[in-house]
C-alpha cells in the first residue's frame, strides 16, 4: 500500500508553516555563519560577537517564553506570529545598518523577540490547535522542513552576498519576511479558547488533557526539563567545534569536513523515520532511543578519535540521536500534558533549555582548550548519560 500522508483541512496552511519555519531559521540562525567573514572585514566583528548574536536571541526568547505561551493558549497565535513577522523584518532591516559590535548586538535584542513571536513554540502551538491527534506526525515533518534550513539557506546568503553585498542581502531577507511570511501567517484561522467549565476532565480527548495525572506533572515536568536541556548542551555545543575535535585527533581537515557533512543526512533520516514510523512506538520510548545513541557515539569516538571510519560512524550516530531529540522536544511534552496549556508548558521548558543552549558555544570552547578532546568527549557521554537517566526515572512515572 503507498504511503499516504491524509493532510488534515489545514493542509495547505500547514505547508505554508513549514515554509516559514525554513525562512525564518534559515535568515535568522544560520545566515551570521555566511556572514562572519564580510561581518569581520567590514565592521571588524570578531566570532565571538558575531555568534553572541545568537546568544541574546536564546536569552531573550528565554525570558519572554513562559508569558507569550500563556497568551498563545488564551487567545491563539494568529496575532503574535503576525507581529512576530514584522518584528523581525524590522529587525533585519536594521542589520542592514550596523556600524559596529554595539549597534550589531543591539539589533539582535529586536530579532529575538520576533524570533520568539514567530518560530518555535509559537509554530507548535499553532499546528496543536489545528490538527489535534495528527500534531505529533505532522510536526515531525515539519521539522523535516526545518532541517533543511542551513542546506537552503548557507548557499543561499553566499550567492547574494556575493551578488549584492551583505547588507542588501538581509535586506531581501526582511522582504521575505514581510511578502512570504507575514501572509501566511494572517492566514492562521482566528482561535476560540475552551471555557475550563465547558471541558470537564471526563470529556476531554486524550490529546486535550495529555497522559499525566495533575498529581504527577510537577516531577515528570523537572525531569524532562533536565532530560532535554542536559541533551541540549551537548547538542548545541558540539557540533560548532566537531570539525576542530576531529583535526586536534589527526584527522586532515577536507576528511573532517566531509565526515561532518554526514551530520545532515543522517538528522534528516532519523527525523524522517520518526515522522513516518514512530506513531507506532510512545514517544518517551523514542526520545530514549536518541538519549543510549547519544553517549554511545561519543564515547566510540573516544575510543579511537583519530580514525576516519570511527568518526564517521560517530557522526552518524549522534546527528541521528539528536534528530531524534530534536522531534522530542516539541511533541514530547504534548504527549504527556496535553494540548490545553500547550503553549505554557512549552514556554516553562524553553527557559532551562535556551539557557543551556545559550551556554554550550562558549562551555565546549574552554573545555576543549583546557581539557582536551578526550576528556570533552568523556564529557559529553556523562551529561547525556544523566539525560538519559532523567528521561528513564520519568517514563517510569507514566501511567501504564
Amino acid at each position: 500500500m503507498p504511503f499516504s500522508l491524509h493532510l488534515p483541512p489545514h493542509g495547505a496552511l500547514i505547508a505554508g508553516l513549514s515554509l516559514t519555519r525554513l525562512i525564518g531559521w534559515g535568515s535568522i540562525y544560520y545566515a551570521p555563519s555566511v556572514l562572519a567573514a564580510p561581518l569581520a572585514r567590514d565592521l571588524g566583528l570578531g566570532p565571538a560577537t558575531v555568534f553572541g548574536g545568537i546568544t541574546i536571541l536564546l536569552v531573550i526568547g528565554a525570558m519572554i517564553a513562559p508569558p507569550l505561551g500563556r497568551h498563545l493558549d488564551q487567545r491563539g497565535t494568529r496575532a503574535v506570529m503576525v507581529l512576530g513577522a514584522l518584528v523581525c523584518a524590522t529587525g533585519l532591516g536594521l542589520f542592514s545598518l550596523v556600524q559596529g559590535p554595539v549597534s550589531y548586538l543591539a539589533i539582535w535584542l529586536v530579532i529575538g523577540v520576533g524570533h520568539a513571536m514567530q518560530l518555535s513554540n509559537a509554530g507548535n502551538v499553532t499546528v496543536a490547535q489545528l490538527t489535534g491527534e495528527r500534531a505529533r506526525r505532522i510536526l515531525g515533518l515539519m521539522m523535516l522542513v526545518t532541517g533543511l534550513s542551513s542546506s537552503v539557506f548557507w548557499p543561499l546568503t553566499a550567492w547574494i552576498t556575493d551578488a549584492i553585498g551583505w547588507r542588501n542581502c538581509l535586506l531581501v531577507f526582511a522582504a521575505m519576511q514581510l511578502l512570504i511570511v507575514l501572509p501566511i501567517h494572517a492566514a492562521i484561522p482566528r482561535y476560540r479558547a475552551r471555557p475550563p467549565e465547558a471541558a470537564p476532565d471526563e470529556v476531554l480527548s486524550a490529546i486535550d488533557r495529555g497522559r499525566v495525572p495533575p498529581a504527577d506533572r510537577r516531577p515528570v515536568f523537572i525531569l524532562l526539563a533536565f532530560a532535554f536541556s542536559a541533551s541540549g548542551v551537548v547538542s548545541w555545543g558540539l557540533p560548532l567545534h566537531v570539525i576542530g575535535l576531529m583535526e586536534s585527533a589527526g584527522i586532515g581537515h577536507a576528511t573532517a569536513v566531509t565526515i561532518a557533512a554526514l551530520g545532515g543526512p543522517a538528522t534528516l533520516a532519523a527525523r524522517a523515520i520518526d515522522a513516518v514510523a514512530g506513531q507506532r512506538l510512545p514517544v518517551e520510548k523514542v526520545a530514549l532511543v536518541g538519549l543510549v545513541l547519544g553517549p554511545l557515539a561519543c564515547l566510540l569516538m573516544a575510543t579511537a578519535p583519530g580514525n576516519a571510519m570511527i568518526a564517521g560512524a560517530f557522526m552518524i550516530l549522534y546527528s541521528a540521536a539528536m534528530g531524534v531529540i530534536a522531534v522530542a522536544r516539541v511533541t514530547l511534552p504534548l504527549a504527556l500534558f496535553g494540548r490545553l496549556g500547550f503553549g505554557a508548558m512549552l514556554g516553562r521548558l524553553t527557559v532551562p533549555q535556551n539557557l543551556a543552549f545559550a551556554a554550550a558555544p562558549l562551555l565546549f570552547a574552554v573545555l576543549i582548550e583546557r581539557v582536551g578532546l578526550m576528556v570533552t568527549l568523556l564529557l559529553c557521554a556523562v551529561l547525556q548519560g544523566c539525560a538519559l537517566v532523567a528521561m528513564a526515572l520519568m517514563v517510569r512515572r507514566l501511567p501504564a
